[in-house]
């Protein structure tokens, strides 16, 4: 029997989903992150192209910013917290406020000069071009 220490600010469904991370991670998310404070993000992938689509509601264009760096693609924002709202002070506050990321390690196959991205309505669409396969040189060989 094995004896595992219980941290009481661990949740099982934290715990769970690092587990699910792991087994089904299959190289797009760089570490687990921590749900709340992580864009939702959806990827597809075409012969020529990946596309990676995540959810900034409330956030306006130029606060959401994209960067790549060492093959590490990675979605921030950052959303202020208002101090009081317009009428007094706040009664019950439930929306979420500071940094939000996520980053994803590329695959090698990404043209990283050919990333585009577009914004609209909270949605951000990047788009991850492939470099062409190179297709071994074959030769035919005369045999003499």
């Amino acid at each position: 029997m094995t004896l595992v220490k219980w941290t009481p600010n661990r949740s099982l469904i934290t715990d769970f989903d690092r587990m699910l991370d792991g087994i089904f991670n299959d190289g797009w998310n760089l570490t687990p992150s921590y749900r709340s404070h992580s864009p939702a993000v959806d990827i597809s992938e075409n012969k020529k192209e990946f596309i990676l689509t995540a959810d900034f509601p409330g956030f306006d264009k130029k606060d959401v910013n994209l960067s790549v760096e060492d093959g590490v693609l990675t979605l921030s924002a950052e959303r202020k917290l208002d101090k009081k709202s317009d009428d007094g002070a706040f009664r019950i506050r439930e929306r979420r406020y500071g940094s939000f990321s996520r980053s994803f390690s590329l695959p090698e196959n990404v043209l990283e000069n050919e990333i585009e991205a577009k914004f609209k309505n909270g949605s951000l669409t990047i788009t991850l071009l492939k470099a062409e396969e190179v297709k071994p040189d074959v030769r035919q060989i005369k045999i003499g």
